[in-house]
């Protein structure tokens, strides 16, 4: 395993521990793809962005960087339920991931959040958030 792999398992084993009712992958995948009992437990998948922000001075090159990941969150809540309802559900979701970037493990405690992004009732009855998350090396 590469230390991508390690750190990713790491943030996802410690948001399904967090959060044993969810559904917490590493494989993001659309709606239609999801099982209905995932959707409507609610979805978290973890997904590497990228990285940069190295250092790159002499004896530095590649180091001290920032790994950006996207924390994706997916539900449905039915035909029945209202826009603002999704939203709200969503914002749930939103304080799930602040409250578990506060109770963070040592090993992971340089993970941030930066912002999220909703799907502003567009999608109804399905709701997700997008959270850019950063950990820096």
């Amino acid at each position: 395993m590469s230390e991508l792999s390690d750190r990713m398992g790491l943030i996802k084993d410690t948001l399904a521990a967090k959060y044993p009712a969810r559904v917490v992958s590493r494989s993001l995948m659309d709606f239609p793809m999801r099982h209905k009992s995932e959707l409507d437990a609610g979805v978290y998948t973890i997904v590497s962005a990228g990285e940069g922000g190295y250092a790159n001075y002499n004896g530095r090159e590649a180091m001290d960087g920032r790994h950006h990941i996207l924390l994706v969150g997916q539900f449905v809540l039915g035909e029945k339920a209202t826009p603002s309802e999704i939203e709200d559900a969503e914002g749930a979701m939103v304080d799930e991931i602040k409250a578990f970037v506060r109770s963070l493990p040592m090993a992971l405690c340089s993970l941030v959040m930066k912002g999220y992004r909703n799907s502003q009732q567009i999608e109804h009855p399905y709701g997700w958030i997008a959270v850019d998350m950063e950990i820096t090396q």
